[in-house]
Parts: structure tokens; sequence; C-alpha cells
């Protein structure tokens, strides 16, 4: 099944028709810079095909280390459109699911206006094998570049960074991730809700019920002065511009716990 599923890409891919055009060269080395800069800052691997020729521009990472990838191994340029020393890592079921995807992907983005075309990118997260034998989880993003050519599409990048098995296995959204180690470094909510003193969050009560400083002042027992100093740090905490903001985010961040006082 993926292997059909390939043999159609690539038929649609690298037809006759894109045979028949080529790549403007300054368009073709303003796109290998991006992608190798791109593999140098996330620590990944991206794959730039110009599909006029059966090409493909490689750039690796500091992720190659953790698949093998010695350095004879990581070549700059592949006589084909396919990562092949890449795709045979994946896990068979996500190898046939990222076809299947890519597919639906070219053919929708044939369909739109030639303007939109760039804007869309197909995403899919994979099981790809490293050190050990043991599957490693990545994402891989494809999207077609504009050549600004009548033919499309003219060139392909694909990128591939690595993921946090937490991404998979508890959904975990909010996260600090080494994009080569893998380690991950989890919110701590209670450090968040720690942002603002109790008092603070008094005053934030307050003003949320339509209280001035001075009506404030009077409730707390505390000076006006006070009062304005406390709001003016909360202002300078949350990093918004005035209290209606203000209100808005504590809401987002105390909702459960207000609920439950």
């Amino acid at each position: 099944m993926e292997s059909d599923l390939k043999k159609t890409l690539n038929k649609n891919l690298v037809g006759q028709g894109l045979r028949n055009t080529s790549v403007d060269l300054s368009v073709l080395k303003y796109y290998k810079q991006y992608a190798k800069t791109y593999a140098d800052i996330h620590n990944g691997i991206v794959v730039l095909s110009d599909l006029t020729a059966n090409w493909s521009f490689t750039f690796m990472g500091a992720i190659a280390e953790r698949l093998y990838l010695s350095s004879p191994n990581r070549k700059l340029e592949i006589n084909s459109i396919w990562e092949d020393f890449l795709l045979a890592r994946i896990h068979p079921e996500d190898l046939a699911v990222k076809h299947r995807l890519e597919l639906q992907f070219l053919d929708m983005v044939k369909k739109v206006d030639l303007k939109e075309r760039f804007q869309y990118q197909a995403n899919s997260v994979l099981r790809v094998k490293g050190k050990d034998e043991k599957n490693m989880l990545m994402s891989h993003q494809i999207i077609y570049l504009d050549t600004s050519a009548k033919e499309f599409p003219q060139l392909a990048l694909c990128c591939y960074t690595l993921l946090p098995e937490t991404e998979d296995q508890q959904g975990n959204k909010n996260y600090i991730f080494n994009q080569v180690s893998g380690d991950v470094y989890l919110l701590n909510k209670q450090d968040v809700k720690d942002v603002m003193s109790a008092r603070e969050r008094e005053i934030l009560h307050c003003v949320r019920g339509g209280m001035i400083s001075k009506d404030i002042a009077e409730k707390l027992g505390l000076s006006v002065n006070t009062v304005n100093r406390h709001r003016q740090n909360i202002l300078q905490k949350l990093r918004v511009r005035n209290l209606h903001e203000a209100i808005s985010i504590y809401d987002k961040m105390y909702k459960q716990e207000d609920t439950s006082s």
C-alpha cells in the first residue's frame, strides 16, 4: 500500500511537464540557504526537493547524531525527490499515513488559487527509529515553495524535528523542549499562580468589582498610594497595559480557584 502511494505521489510530483522546466538558480540558492538555516536553528533535518530535476538537497542539524547518521552518510545531495535514508526509519503505519496525507495535500493545493497555494502546509507526527532501535517521535512538515513560475509545484520543503514523548502520551502542550536531547520541562502551574501576591490578587478582586483606589484603600486599611503601587505592580507582572487586560488574564489564571472559593 505504501509503495503504491509513493509511486502515485512520484508520478504526480515529477511528471513529464515539470521535467521540461527548471528552477531559477537564484531562487534555488535562496531556498537552499533557508533550508540550511532552518535545520541549524531547529536542530532538525530539512530536505529541499527540486521536482523539476528529480533532485534533493538535505541539511542536517544536531538530531542527525541521535539517528546514527554518520558524517559520510549525511549526503548533501540526493539523486531523487525522496529522502529514503530517513523514510526507511519511519514506522510503516506512519509512513503510509504520511504519504496519503501528502497525496491529499498536493491534490488540494492544486485546486486553490495560485497566490494561496504557498500558505498551506501538511503536518504529520511520525515514529522514527533512532538509537538502540527505539522509536523517537518526530514532527514532519511539508510545504511547496513559491518560485514565481507558472508550473506548480517546482520545489518542496520537508522539515523533520524532534517532538517530546509527552506530546503523544499525555497531550502536554505547554513545555520547554530540548530539540536534540528530547528533554521536556513542563509548565509549573504553581509558579504561574504565585506570580501575584495575595494582596495584589485581593486588590484586583476589588477592581473587578468596580471599586476605585480610594474605596479599596478604605476597605483594606491601606493608603491610596499603596493601593496605586499595587495596581502598577499588577500591570508589570502580568505584562499588560491596563487593568481591563489584567482582569482578563487574572480570570484565566485563577478561574478554577475562584470558582471553588
